[in-house]
């Protein structure tokens, strides 16, 4: 499972996130191809057993094929004690993508429009709270969504646009003369490109957004008072 869709799983109890394992077993048990469910329960005490998942009875008990390869090859398994289960390792996290309401949903255009809003808005307010009320100026995140406007490039644009906030609020706070480097900026504009990375121009931001690695605060400050 890719690091970005990882970061998008949802926390669980243990109980829930075994009874949610235990469906996608049961589908495949109806005939449907899925992947086996391989988990590592680490009980009270320090004690740990790892097999693929079976069965699970709800508040009571959880079973285990002790072996990779399972019952197809192995006849050891081992019955659980829920009561005795504090945590819980899946070993391929790719697989939970499968299991309904374990990833949260993927953005929508609309939710990133609204999260460019609510970020240009909140950092206006922190920076120059007075502007927006007095019709001054308010920072502006304008996003083009040329070759973006698909899974890739919607969460590439979700990780782009909250790392600019958290880099244009770290510069505001951290530079000597951050405040007024922050408020000389109007506008950000968020546009596809061969890598994420932030510039400046004048009184414009331009972050260009592009697959591979993640971007980080500093490069973005760094971009953002480049020229000055």
């Amino acid at each position: 499972m890719r690091m970005d869709n990882v970061q998008r799983l949802v926390a669980r109890r243990v109980e829930k996130l075994l009874e949610q394992l235990a469906s996608l077993v049961a589908r495949g048990r109806t005939g449907e191809d899925l992947p086996a469910i391989g988990v590592t329960l680490h009980l009270a005490h320090g004690h740990q057993v790892s097999g693929e998942l079976l069965d699970y009875l709800p508040k009571e008990a959880v079973l285990l094929a002790l072996k990779k390869e399972a019952l197809s090859r192995s006849e050891s398994v081992t019955y659980v004690d829920l009561a005795s289960v504090v945590a819980v390792t899946v070993t391929d996290a790719g697989r939970l993508a499968q299991v309904p309401g374990m990833v949260r949903p993927l953005p929508t255009r609309s939710d990133l429009q609204k999260l460019a809003e609510q970020l240009a808005k909140g950092i206006t307010e922190q920076f120059w709270p007075s502007e927006g009320t007095l019709g001054g100026q308010v920072l502006r995140f304008e996003v083009d969504w040329v070759g973006l406007d698909d899974e890739p490039g919607r969460l590439a644009m979700e990780l782009a646009l909250n790392v600019a906030a958290h880099a244009l609020r770290e510069l505001g706070r951290s530079e000597k003369h951050g405040r007024d480097a922050i408020r000389s900026i109007a506008t950000v504009r968020f546009v596809k490109g061969k890598e994420t990375a932030a510039s400046l121009d004048g009184d414009t931001g331009t972050v260009t957004v592009g697959p591979g690695g993640a971007p980080t605060v500093q490069a973005f400050r760094k971009g953002f008072t480049a020229g000055r």
